[in-house]
């Protein structure tokens, strides 16, 4: 190749402008000539560079990240069923009471003390709806995760 041939190639090559076999036609004159002028020294380094990196392969083993442990999701399910288990037996025993003792019926809310039935039914109720969302929130974060673990 001619030294002004060489020079519209480099001039093309670092514009951006060159196709793929003048690319290969540089890259092979760099890495052939010996006898190379001292102006395209800097140049036989970066296509030896470049030569170099091609021959390096690297190879990457992808990480594995286990999801962990909910425990946290696991006590608030355990919690709320032991909870709507003690309020299931409270309410059971009480309306299982043989109805001719004349007990008087206390039931303390928030603090606050309850005698009619009707209000502690319903407080009860409001209760074991509540504790059965949780606990039905917790199962879908289970299944979540699950479904996860099996991936």
């Amino acid at each position: 190749m001619e030294r002004d041939d060489i020079k519209a190639l480099l001039e093309l090559y670092f514009e951006g402008q060159t196709t793929l076999q003048q690319e290969q036609a540089l890259s092979n004159y760099f890495l052939t000539e010996s006898n190379l002028p001292s102006e395209f020294a800097p140049y036989k380094a970066i296509f030896g560079a470049f030569a170099e990196a091609k021959e390096v392969s690297t190879t990457v083993q992808p990480k594995v990240v286990k999801p962990q442990r909910s425990w946290p999701i696991l006590w608030g399910v355990a919690a709320s069923l032991s909870a709507a288990a003690c309020l299931a037996l409270g309410v059971f025993v009480w309306v299982t009471e043989p109805q001719n003792q004349s007990a008087d019926l206390v039931c303390y809310v928030d603090g606050i003390e309850i005698t009619d039935s009707d209000m502690v039914r319903a407080e009860a109720e409001r209760i074991l709806a509540s504790a059965a969302a949780d606990v039905n929130q917790a199962m879908a974060q289970i299944e979540k995760i699950n479904i996860l673990n099996k991936r």
